[in-house]
């Protein structure tokens, strides 16, 4: 009974079993501080042997050194972006024509053409390139385009045009117009004006004023001249060399309306020795102490001496580098503008030796491309959405045999026509003359902004060293690639040291593609890559 009662009675409080396994007493004892460490000294290398393995074969940190793959990616003197690259993607499929790919210096290659105190310092170092030749094919450069035809064929080479994911990283500025601080003779001094007029208003838009036969401006491209005075002179076309209008970057020191500091990162082109830069947010004008980088054939983050001084930056041209201009065809215009009527007419024009192809903007929305005077085709006739009085955006480019139109966004492209596709194949018939030119007719417009830029332009050295060219480049100008080997080259052909000095490099030496820019923090961002 009592047994019972104390079964049923929920008050009464129950001893827990007791755990033999637990000591008795008041407490437990302290962990020894050897165990703790231990315990630490096994998770920290579990962790940096997890970290060792993700680096050996997943994904690495590189630095670019130089600045033979501007503008894509920036290299010093003075900083450089730091890059992440897979490895893992060549190890399910081959490397992709256009593609940013690491891959260590072919050093025992290199021995059979460069001595060994010269390449030494390269031994086992890791190279960015770009991927320009695939394995098991023959490449051709003509006119500083990428030709191809499947090696042992008699087939007729194809000129490869990049995607335009991946021709828009890396076009080269030629002409940046930001017109806020520009003078109607500074204007004058790049751009020859003919038939109506060409004003700037307080607002810094260059007014386009056409006369009865338009309004025209041919840009007129500066070098140092051969006098060694100080003076410029005009080339006969747009070199593949910045040569006077280098692009700078300015950091804004203004404040904004608000009374906040701007900060604002901007881009100007320098018009001369003085470098003020209206900042175009905020309006404040920015003195040369502003300044971050040039944005040069030699590479980014060029550092600056002090405020009123006069900066020479780095590889500046000079009289006896005169002759070592090629003139390139392949180039891009891009415009905010306002057509004020639907009369109204922008045309922007490339010129190549005697041919020329122009894009044509109409008030009304009708956009079309001429080559040589005539329309190209029936279906080039299109309507855009552009209406009078309005700021729309324009951007054409003829590159790679393309020509290409994009209205108001990058993804909205209007038109893609191909162009001549003739290859001449002598080095002596390099482009003697190229241009670009801008013109308005049937009314006012107005330019919010103009820039002009140029492609890539590749060469292999033979068309201007008496006959040095690409090493393993066979007496018809053209590189036989092996199935086990691939092409790489630098998007800065002037100072890029890469397969035209070792030839074709094996697959085996291929890291991975560099996928991302994870520093400095205003260049973080993707690497353009091609999808397939």
């Amino acid at each position: 009974m009592a047994r019972q009662k104390n079964r049923a009675n929920p008050s009464r409080p129950h001893s827990p079993p007791s755990d033999p396994a637990k000591p008795s007493g008041p407490g437990k004892p302290s962990r020894p501080a050897w165990r703790s460490g231990i315990d630490l000294a096994v998770m920290l290398g579990g962790a940096v042997l997890v970290a060792l393995a993700i680096k050996a074969y997943v994904f690495d940190v590189y630095l670019i050194p130089s600045g033979s793959m501007e503008t894509t990616l920036h290299g010093r003197p003075d900083g450089g972006d730091r890059i992440f690259c897979s490895k893992l993607h060549y190890l399910f499929r081959p490397p992709r024509r256009w593609e940013t790919a690491v891959f260590e210096f072919p050093y025992e290659q290199a021995l059979q053409s460069e001595p060994a105190d010269a390449i030494s310092q390269y031994n086992g170092q890791n190279f960015v390139k770009r991927v320009i030749g695939l394995p098991g094919e023959t490449l051709a450069i003509f006119r500083g385009d990428i030709w191809t035809r499947p090696a042992g064929s008699r087939a007729d080479f194809v000129r490869q045009a990049k995607p335009d994911a991946i021709q828009r990283g890396v076009w080269q500025k030629v002409w940046d117009g930001e017109f806020s601080d520009l003078s109607r003779s500074e204007l004058e001094r790049f751009w020859r004006v003919s038939g109506g007029e060409a004003g700037i208003e307080k607002d810094g838009t260059l007014l386009l004023s056409p006369g009865p036969g338009g309004v025209r401006l041919d840009y007129r491209p500066l070098v140092p001249a051969r006098s060694g005075t100080g003076e410029m002179e005009e080339l006969f076309g747009i070199p593949d060399r910045y040569v006077l209008e280098q692009p700078v970057q300015f950091r804004c020191r203004g404040r904004t309306p608000d009374g906040e500091p701007c900060g604002r990162l901007f881009v100007k082109t320098v018009q001369s020795q003085a470098m003020p830069a209206r900042c175009p947010v905020c309006g404040y004008l920015n003195d040369e102490s502003a300044a971050v980088f040039y944005h040069r054939r030699s590479g980014l983050y060029h550092g600056f001496a002090a405020a009123g001084s006069r900066v020479v930056p780095q590889g500046e041209d000079s009289p006896s580098r005169r002759n070592d201009y090629f003139t390139v065809t392949d180039l891009r215009f891009v415009a905010d503008l306002v057509l004020e009527k639907e009369t109204s007419v922008f045309a922007m024009i490339f010129r190549e030796d005697d041919r020329e192809v122009c894009a044509r903007f109409y008030g009304d929305g009708r956009v079309e491309i001429r080559l040589d005077g005539r329309l190209s085709e029936t279906e080039a006739r299109t309507l855009a959405p552009v209406r009078p009085g309005a700021v729309h955006r324009f951007e054409w480019y003829a590159a790679d045999g393309l020509a290409r139109i994009f209205v108001d966004s990058e993804e909205n492209r209007l038109l893609e026509l191909p162009l001549w596709k003739d290859r001449r194949s002598s080095p002596k018939n390099l482009p003697s003359r190229s241009g670009a030119a801008v013109s308005a007719e049937g009314g006012p417009v107005r330019i919010r902004r103009l820039s002009l830029d140029r492609d890539i332009f590749y060469y292999s050295g033979w068309e201007q060293n008496q006959g040095e060219k690409f090493r393993a480049m066979n007496s018809f100008g053209e590189v036989h690639i092996p199935a086990d080997s691939f092409l790489p080259m630098g998007d800065h052909c002037p100072s890029s040291y890469d397969a035209r000095s070792w030839g074709p490099v094996r697959l085996s030496l291929l890291r991975g593609p560099a996928l991302l820019v994870w520093w400095p923090p205003e260049r973080i961002g993707i690497i353009p890559n091609p999808s397939r």
